[in-house]
């Protein structure tokens, strides 16, 4: 709640301080890698991270001071995946189990971003994740397992990307984004603290395997997507000093 009271507070001084920039909104779809990563999990060689895929849409909406800066905030809902194959010793026949963990977000990133002069960008900032639905496939068994995370994440995005093509108030752009969550993202019931846990929790690696301490679970992706940018209106400064917005 305080991000976003951050958020909307930082909006509006900057539509009162810049005047001679505009406002542009659009949409966009990524797809890409997301990870569950915890060091314990990865240290483990019975226990196998497979590469997982996600993907995400949403909307944005920027203020740009001019060509060059601009301030975005993005409402995107993202779907990620982590599969993990389990070789436990003590199987016979060299038996493996898999899992799949699935969860959705939607995610509120508040970014700065520099436009250069070629057409390419860099974008940087927090985000916020509002967690809504964590599932677990085990060997075709599904359990919703929601409580087992927390309710948000906090973390950080960084992006690169460039314009593809387009008019002078409608775009394309392309980019790739990067987000790490600096937060645990496992709750009291998915074992946090303990030395049982998520991925681990059902005795997947035997009757009394335990991890030798506790190591959080971060979740990170790098996701590729497209945007679709319209340049809605502009900040105009009237003679009594107040700013006001002309759509185009």
């Amino acid at each position: 709640m305080r991000f976003l009271t951050f958020l909307t507070l930082s909006f509006f001084i900057s539509l009162n301080t810049y005047s001679q920039g505009w406002i542009d909104g659009g949409i966009k779809a990524g797809f890409g890698v997301t990870q569950l990563v915890n060091q314990n999990v990865w240290d483990n060689t019975e226990v196998v991270n497979k590469l997982s895929y996600g993907n995400s849409f949403g909307g944005k909406l920027g203020l740009n001071f001019n060509l060059n800066y601009q301030i975005t905030v993005d409402f995107i809902y993202t779907s990620a995946n982590q599969e993990f194959e389990f070789q436990p010793k003590d199987y016979n026949n060299n038996q493996t189990l898999s899992k799949n963990i699935s969860y959705n977000s939607f995610d509120i990133p508040l970014l700065f971003r520099h436009n250069s002069n070629n057409g390419s960008f860099l974008e940087i900032g927090p985000q916020i994740s509002f967690i809504k639905k964590v599932e677990q496939d085990f060997e075709g068994a599904s359990a919703n397992i929601k409580e087992s995370f927390e309710k948000t994440n906090f973390g950080a995005v960084l992006g690169i990307g460039s314009f593809v093509m387009g008019s002078n108030n409608l775009y394309l752009v392309f980019g790739v984004r990067a987000h790490y969550g600096f937060q645990d993202i496992l709750s009291k019931e998915g074992g946090k603290n303990s030395e049982v846990y998520l991925p681990i929790e059902n005795k997947e690696l035997g009757e009394n395997f335990k991890f030798d301490s506790y190591k959080k679970t971060s979740p990170i992706s790098l996701l590729a997507y497209l945007e679709i940018n319209y340049d809605l209106a502009y900040l105009v400064r009237s003679n009594c000093k107040r700013t006001a917005l002309k759509f185009f």
